[in-house]
């Protein structure tokens, strides 16, 4: 009798079991895995409040066409001259990391300026450190921030620089104003500008104050502070901290600002407030600062000045987006002591045209600055410029 035929191994029906039961329980398997891989994610997400950094920087280039005042020495008692003689120069380069997420936020940025003019040159050749903050979220609405940072004053000051309409900023703002400094700030908004909302926002702060009389990253060597108060409202969807591009529908930003500061032998008490406007591609601005300097009495520094000393900064801005360009005009005066009418009292109007790219990566620009000596000795420093930049 024939013996019954063998099924190989591998077609037993026993055999089979093997491979079905693992082809239906890899499914869940790689589930399983998956569900470890999302929970050890998870787990490392919450053990880190840190948020990952995101690369940013800028290059401004300046391009002097023409320029009437030719001469080799800087006029010291003037303001608002950039005293650049037709070539190229760095205006700015900055490169930082910066992140904001899970109610912490930080911006660490490097970089270089060229000086604005003569008068106080506030900047070297060397690399300095630019922004150097930390911020905490309280609340809902509310933040407080510590390091190097812009003190809140003035919107011109407060707008990027890489959002400049004409690629840097108006001479009163480089007058009338604290500038940046190291301090604590405390940040709260109220209200949502969602669908054309209301939004309030406060910014109040302490910061060591007198740059110039021995304030330094390392520690502060006089007991005086500067203080300084930020209020402001915004309404409509579009904006209120930079003018380029069109809104949707009407929308408005205003604030008004106080600060004092308190040195060795100073003592500046300054206010100010700002409007800004915008409607389709038109964006309007106006902005007026006021500051007084004190002279005090001090057997360790001289005083900056020898009377009470009134200054006022005002800057009106106009411009318009369309298609890929802006067309912008602003004037901007400086009266470096309201009682008297001196080489210091200077107003500069100034015209021009920007290229945006259509990210807005790319700005290039010419203008036209016409300075008016608005008391003393009449100067000619009329300058032609042209200007890119590149942010990301």
């Amino acid at each position: 009798m024939t013996a019954p035929t063998r099924l190989p191994t591998l077609l037993r029906p026993a055999a089979l079991l093997l491979p079905v039961a693992l082809l239906a329980l890899a499914p869940g398997a790689a589930a399983a895995a998956e569900g470890k891989q999302k929970k050890a994610k998870n787990k490392e997400d919450k053990a880190s409040l840190v948020p990952a950094p995101t690369p940013s920087g800028l290059i401004q280039v300046f391009g002097t066409l023409y320029d009437q005042d030719m001469d080799p020495v800087a006029d010291p008692a003037s303001y608002g001259d950039p005293e650049d003689d037709p070539g190229f120069k760095i205006r700015r380069a900055r490169i930082g990391l910066a992140g904001d997420d899970n109610g912490v936020r930080y911006d660490v940025t490097v970089g270089y300026s060229s000086g604005y003019d003569a008068v106080a040159p506030s900047t070297s050749d060397s690399i300095q450190l630019i922004t150097a903050e930390a911020g905490y979220r309280l609340a809902k609405g509310l933040w407080v921030q510590g390091g190097v940072q812009k003190v809140p004053v003035s919107r011109t000051f407060l707008m990027s620089a890489s959002q400049l309409a004409l690629g840097d900023r108006a001479v009163a703002s480089n007058w009338t104003i604290p500038g940046r400094d190291v301090g604590a700030t405390i940040d709260g908004t109220l209200g949502s500008k969602k669908d054309g909302g209301f939004k309030g926002r406060l910014r109040a702060g302490a910061y060591n104050g007198a740059v110039t009389q021995g304030s330094t990253l390392r520690g502060d060597d006089n007991p005086g502070l500067l203080v300084a108060v930020r209020a402001e409202g915004m309404y409509g969807p579009g904006h209120t901290y930079r003018t380029w591009g069109e809104v949707d529908s009407f929308t408005i930003g205003f604030g008004g600002d106080f600060w004092t500061d308190k040195a060795l032998s100073t003592e500046t008490t300054g206010y100010g407030g700002d409007v800004i406007v915008r409607v389709a591609g038109l964006a309007a601005l106006v902005e007026a600062h006021w500051h007084t300097i004190k002279p005090a009495n001090s057997d360790i520094v001289g005083p900056a000045v020898l009377a009470d000393t009134p200054r006022m900064g005002l800057t009106g801005q106009l411009g318009y987006s369309v298609w890929m360009l802006e067309p912008v005009v602003r004037y901007s005066m400086l009266d470096d002591h309201t009682e008297f009418e001196d080489n210091g009292d200077v107003g500069i109007v100034e015209g021009g045209l920007t290229w945006h790219s259509a990210g807005d990566d790319v700005r290039a620009g010419v203008l036209y600055a016409h300075r008016q000596e608005r008391g003393g000795t009449e100067l000619d420093n009329d300058t032609a410029r042209a200007w890119m930049q590149l942010r990301f």
